[in-house]
This record gives structure tokens, C-alpha cells and sequence, in this order.
């Protein structure tokens, strides 16, 4: 029973496979009946009344266009990151808690204008008794006002008076003197009159020394009080007025950040406000050490930023003398005015620094460019002849691209389409030249299969 139904179901499965194997070939014979029938194994095809020659069978249709010579402005690439002009932390000098803040992150301040105040009450008593204190000293030697370094301390009462008490003694000593001839006065008398003399002279001097101690205690305790001032002012922290920003209408901060809250207690050296000087940035470029001998101070850059189409304009306005030895690039940096304000603080920049003069170079679109491998080429079409050419680049837009070499005929004319299916030396057909009843008759000559 085995061997008998073994057989047949042998016998259908080798029927099945040559059904399929029939129907393959006559599959591939209709096919290449098909193909024939419309043009496929021919050399030529004659067009329309509009084409005057033949085109070869295996022409590729592309579209070509002309090769342009424009005028092109050199620049070295970039990119790097803005910066404010000025960036700047404010910090406390006191110790002391935050008793009202004036502006909040975001806010454009002038120089002058008050930020935050600190708790003043014990540095206006320390201010009022440093004050008293100067007064006390003042008072007590007969001074008007604190007396300067180098002042005359002979007409203060005390030592004016110290200074007639030694006259006297000495007018009565030059009046004995005489009378010691002629022993009219005891000789312990006149000692006594020499002594007093010295006395009062050596009182005087020591009045002269005691005033110009009094006189430099006044002046520190006017030191003292200045100190208890400015203490007094530290509580208050206002906007710094900038020296290095000559723009009359940069001269404004703008809040990036705020750290303190009121009630906050602060120490000396406590970061309260960070500010940005006016509404120019510094963009600071990292370029590549190759080209350190076309960048000069004063040339033109175009910025690109990210959330914006337009382009921003800036300055070269510094360049450093050093290179990085990790990155092998030097840092440029470059004044931006930012007239729109779409540039920000820590913003990402693509920057062209513009070097050299304007030069007639050779263009094509990006369409035309071909790359494979890691090699860039073109396809100039020549008398219907495809012809492959390597090219380096050079600037480039996103309208065109430089083709900085091999140099280019005048009239050149580049595939812009269909490169994938180009060789060297493979017959081309310009799709604008096709006739349109040669394009609907003839789908390989229609451009369907020449898109990339």
C-alpha cells in the first residue's frame, strides 16, 4: 500500500515543478518580444519631426545646465559661541540681609541705578558715632575743621599758652642776668629763674607735640568716619558704569540671572546679580591654525544662527596671539551690534570671515555635484558625450558651489540629474531637447528611469 501511493503524488510534484519551470520561459520570451516591439533591440530610434538625428538605444536622458561665472567673496569658516560684551557678577561687600530688591532677571538697568538693599540700621549708628567721635576731637584742641598734615598747631589756646608762660620766664631770667654783677640777687634765685625758664620752654614744646597728636587723631577719626560712609553706601549695590564701551547708546545692562531673594543673609563676596553690557556681542570663533595669516583686525563677518534665516553682520576686533595645542585653532573674536536681538549669550554661531578681494570663479548648482567614495565630481556634457571630472571645491551656498578646480570651459554644461546611471564617455540626451511624442512613446527617453 505504501509503494502504490508513494507514486503518484511522485509523479504530480514533478508535473507541478515543469508547469512552473514552462512558465518562466514563456514569461522571458513575451518579455523580450515586447521589448523588441518597442525599440528595445534596435540601435536607433527615429524621432519626431521636431529631432533631426538619431539617438542611441542606450542614451541616458538628463537635464544639463550652464555653467556660471559669478563674482565670489573668499572667506574662512567658522563656528563658536556668543558672548556679552560685557559679562559681569555683582557680589556684596557687607554682611548683612537683603531688605528689598529693586529689578528682576530680565530687566534693562543704567548705570547708577539701584539693584538691592541691605539692612542699614547698624551702619547708620556706626556712621553716627564715628561722626561724634570726630566732633569730640575736634572740640577739645580748637579745631574748625580736620586739620590737615601739614598745619600750623602755634595758635591752638593750649599752645598759645604753654608759648607765654616760657616768654615770661625768659623775660624775667634776661632781667636778672645784670643784676648778678653787681651780686644785687642771690645766686639761688637766679638758678631758679633758669629752671623755670627751661621749664616752661620744654612745656611749650611738649604743648607744640601734644596738638600735632591731636591733630593726626582728628584726622583718623575722619578716616573712621569715611569708612562707616562707605559702609553705609556698600548697602546699597548698584548698576557699575561701564569705562570701556564707547557707544553712547550701549550704555545700559541687561539682568541674565538674579541669586538672592529678599531676607537672604549675605556674606562679603556673596554673588547677587549677573548683568550684560549692552546689546553688541562678542562672538568668539575657533579657527583652524591654517588660516592665521588671512585674518586681520577689522574685516567683515557674516553670522548664522540658528533661529533665524538673516544673517547678522560683525567686526574682526581681536585676534589671539596664541594657538590652542589640543585643537591646533586660535580664537577670533568678533563684535556683533545684534541691531535684530535674536543673538543670545551662549548661542551657537556659524560666522564667514570675509578675507581678500571679490574673484570671478566657475559655479555650478548643488544639483550637479556627484559624490562616491569620498570623491566629488561632475558630468560636463560635450556633443551628447558624458564626460566624468573630478573637482575640488570651493565656496559654497546653498544656490551654488564653486568648482576651484580642474578649470572649466566658458561654455561648459553639467548634468544636474540622472549622475547615477552616468559613466565617462556614455551618450547623453538633454531631456529639453526630446520632442514630447518621443517622450510619451518611449519611456526610457522620458527622464522616468533617469531620476536619481
Amino acid at each position: 500500500m505504501t509503494v502504490t501511493t508513494a507514486a503518484p503524488v511522485a509523479s504530480r510534484s514533478s508535473i507541478s515543478i515543469w508547469i512552473w519551470i514552462g512558465t518562466i520561459a514563456l514569461s522571458f520570451l513575451a518579455g523580450r518580444y515586447l521589448l523588441q516591439g518597442h525599440g528595445g533591440g534596435s540601435h536607433s530610434l527615429q524621432l519626431g519631426e521636431k529631432d533631426s538625428k538619431e539617438i542611441p538605444a542606450d542614451a541616458v536622458v538628463v537635464t544639463t545646465t550652464a555653467m556660471v561665472q559669478r563674482d565670489v567673496q573668499r572667506s574662512v569658516q567658522a563656528v563658536g559661541t556668543f558672548f556679552g560684551f560685557e559679562e559681569l557678577t555683582l557680589s556684596s561687600k557687607q554682611e548683612g540681609r537683603v531688605a528689598k530688591i529693586h529689578f528682576d532677571q530680565g530687566a534693562v538697568v543704567k548705570p547708577g541705578d539701584l539693584l538691592l538693599e541691605l539692612e542699614s540700621t547698624d551702619f547708620r549708628l556706626a556712621l553716627e558715632q564715628a561722626d561724634r567721635s570726630l566732633q569730640t576731637e575736634l572740640a577739645k584742641w580748637g579745631f574748625n575743621s580736620v586739620p590737615p598734615p601739614n598745619v600750623d598747631v602755634s595758635t591752638l589756646p593750649s599752645v598759645v599758652s604753654a608759648k607765654l608762660r616760657f616768654e615770661l620766664a625768659q623775660s624775667r631770667l634776661t632781667r636778672m642776668l645784670p643784676l648778678q654783677a653787681s651780686n644785687s640777687i642771690s645766686a639761688d634765685d637766679l638758678e631758679q629763674a633758669r629752671s623755670d625758664a627751661k621749664v616752661l620752654e620744654s612745656e611749650w614744646k611738649n604743648q607744640m607735640l601734644l596738638a600735632n597728636a591731636a591733630a593726626a587723631t582728628a584726622r583718623l577719626r575722619a578716616a573712621d568716619l569715611e569708612i562707616a560712609k562707605q559702609r553705609l553706601a556698600d548697602c546699597e549695590i548698584r548698576v557699575p558704569v561701564p569705562t570701556l564701551h564707547e557707544e553712547p547708546d550701549e550704555q545700559f545692562y541687561t539682568i541674565s540671572e538674579r541669586l538672592v531673594t529678599e531676607g537672604t543673609l549675605l556674606r562679603p563676596g556673596t554673588e547677587v546679580f549677573k548683568l550684560v553690557l549692552g546689546k553688541s556681542l562678542k562672538l568668539r570663533l575657533a579657527v583652524p591654525e591654517s588660516n592665521a595669516s588671512k585674518i586681520a583686525i577689522g574685516q567683515n563677518v557674516l553670522v548664522a544662527i540658528a533661529s533665524s534665516t538673516k544673517e547678522e553682520h560683525g567686526v574682526v576686533t581681536n585676534i589671539s596671539p596664541a594657538i590652542e595645542r589640543n585643537t591646533r585653532t586660535f580664537q577670533v573674536e568678533v563684535t556683533v551690534p545684534n541691531d535684530s536681538g535674536l543673538c543670545k549669550p551662549g548661542g551657537f554661531a556659524k560666522a564667514q570671515i570675509l578675507v581678500g578681494e571679490k574673484e570671478i570663479a566657475n559655479t555650478v548648482p548643488p544639483s550637479s555635484l556627484y559624490s562616491l567614495a569620498g570623491i566629488q565630481k561632475i558630468f560636463l556634457i560635450e556633443n551628447g558625450i558624458a564626460k566624468e571630472i573630478r573637482v575640488t571645491l570651493g565656496e559654497q551656498t546653498r544656490d551654488w558651489i564653486e568648482i576651484a578646480s580642474p578649470a572649466l570651459p566658458p561654455n561648459a554644461r553639467v548634468a544636474t540629474s540622472g549622475q547615477r546611471l552616468l559613466s565617462d564617455g556614455i551618450a547623453v540626451v538633454e531631456r529639453d531637447s526630446l520632442s514630447q511624442e518621443t517622450q510619451m512613446t518611449n519611456p526610457k527617453l522620458s527622464g522616468e528611469e533617469s531620476r536619481e
